[in-house]
């Protein structure tokens, strides 16, 4: 999180979980019950590779400009609902507000919490909590 740009941050639980995802063993097991760093059983001196589709990386075939964006969200017909991180990914005033303004959530709030703010521990409780009470408005 140190070479994200902004004040970003990561507990160490919402990291490891995240790096036990994102890993496989790096040499083929022959117990396959233990074939995931996820399992409780697996062996952590056994060596892991990240996983990822390299394609990821690839330049994007697909560039829109900022009204096409603005158009799509014009569209949306669902109600909305926006949660923003308070040390979350930076993003300039005018965009952000760019983004309200066309988007028009019913729903905007900035809550405690950095980029994976609904995956750390320590904030991800009130995240599920306004998700919940956002979906209970309407109906679902």
């Amino acid at each position: 999180a140190r070479r994200m740009p902004g004040d970003q941050y990561l507990s160490a639980e919402a990291a490891r979980d995240m790096v036990l995802r994102a890993t496989v063993p790096a040499t083929p097991t022959t117990d396959p019950s233990s074939s995931s760093p996820t399992d409780p059983s697996f062996d952590p001196s056994t060596p892991v590779a990240f996983r990822h589709d390299p394609r990821l990386q690839w330049p994007s075939l697909q560039y829109y400009t900022r009204e096409q964006v603005e158009s799509f969200y014009r569209r949306v017909a669902h109600p909305v609902c926006l949660l923003t991180a308070e040390d979350g990914w930076p993003v300039d005033a005018r965009a952000e507000e760019a983004v309200r303004e066309v988007l028009r959530p019913d729903c905007a709030e900035r809550l405690k919490g950095s980029h994976h703010f609904h995956a750390d521990p320590d904030t991800v409780g009130e995240v599920v909590e306004r998700v919940r009470k956002f979906l209970g408005e309407w109906g679902v």
